[in-house]
């Protein structure tokens, strides 16, 4: 009877253990296809524990080379500096394969943020989601975030030009230097989330949305806020935290700005000194007497 137990427990085990999406990889090197589906197993074990969600059975990905193929796999139009789309309700990943070591972060960052978006099309039943709050997600949850990013977010508070959030639904139309600025706020509205709501605020969120609560609706019943609110509670977060007078306040990086202007002056010094010191040699050549030649030579060509 204990042996029965035994088998029975292991078996449960396994099932549960098992991978339960399959993922099919149309146009990738062989080489390549282990790598790039532990990555993706490894992503939707974390994806459906995070966000509460079981994923679909097969998730297709592909990957193309040119526009062309694009809008025969997908149809539509990426923009210029779009290096992957994900369709969740055909469960399918396109990426261009010129553009995959182009990304912000490297080729896993990628397939995490493409993966995330088709999680999170299906936890909330494929209901709307704002751009700012999709895209937001799937950078955070890739993890792609660096010193471009805060500079950006820095640089647009310096200057004024934050994108207002509901703008950013918008960016395919962008160019390069926006969808970073968009991208970046993005991400820190889904950070800001967790940090001020925690998991338990952001998962009753995603359930209004997938109940179909209005825009208005779902944060007011998931944060207490409106959204007006919500977005100046944001700005604030941002200016706390990102902008540059908050970045100089921090010792790591008023170190790293110091060590910048040291070099910078060094390089400007060594160039100044070596300039003088390349017009005293052609001074004294022309001043010096000290020659020694012949009637047919000459001190220079």
């Amino acid at each position: 009877m204990r042996v029965l137990h035994l088998t029975i427990f292991l078996l449960l085990l396994l099932c549960t253990g098992a991978a339960a999406t399959d993922f099919m990889l149309v146009n990738v090197a062989p080489a390549d296809q282990a790598h790039m589906r532990r990555v993706l197993n490894q992503a939707a074990t974390r994806l459906e524990r995070l966000l509460e969600v079981d994923l679909p059975p097969e998730i297709t990905l592909v990957l193309i080379q040119t526009q062309a193929q694009y809008d025969s796999v997908a149809g539509g139009e990426m923009p210029e500096w779009g290096a992957a789309a994900a369709i969740p309700r055909r469960n399918l990943i396109v990426i261009r394969a010129p553009l995959m070591d182009n990304y912000p972060g490297n080729r896993e960052n990628l397939l995490q943020h493409e993966l995330a978006h088709i999680a999170l099309q299906h936890r909330v039943r494929f209901n709307r989601l704002p751009r700012f709050v999709e895209e937001g997600f799937a950078a955070w949850f890739a993890g792609e975030w660096g010193l471009n990013n805060l500079y950006a977010v820095a640089g647009a508070q310096f200057t004024n030009s934050l994108l207002p959030l509901r703008q950013i639904d918008d960016v395919n139309s962008f160019k390069h230097p926006e969808a970073r600025l968009a991208y970046s706020q993005s991400y820190l509205v889904v950070h800001f989330i967790f940090e001020r709501f925690g998991e338990v605020g952001w998962l009753e969120y995603l359930d209004y949305v997938a109940q179909g609560a209005s825009f208005e609706e779902c944060w007011r019943s998931a944060f207490h806020l409106a959204f007006w609110e919500f977005e100046v509670e944001y700005k604030k977060f941002l200016s706390d935290n990102y902008s540059i007078t908050a970045i100089l306040s921090n010792m790591t990086g008023l170190w790293i700005i110091l060590a910048i202007v040291v070099i910078a002056g060094f390089i400007m010094i060594k160039r100044r000194k070596q300039s003088v010191i390349d017009r005293w040699k052609e001074e004294e050549k022309y001043q010096s007497t000290d020659f020694d030649y012949d009637q047919d030579d000459s001190p220079w060509d």
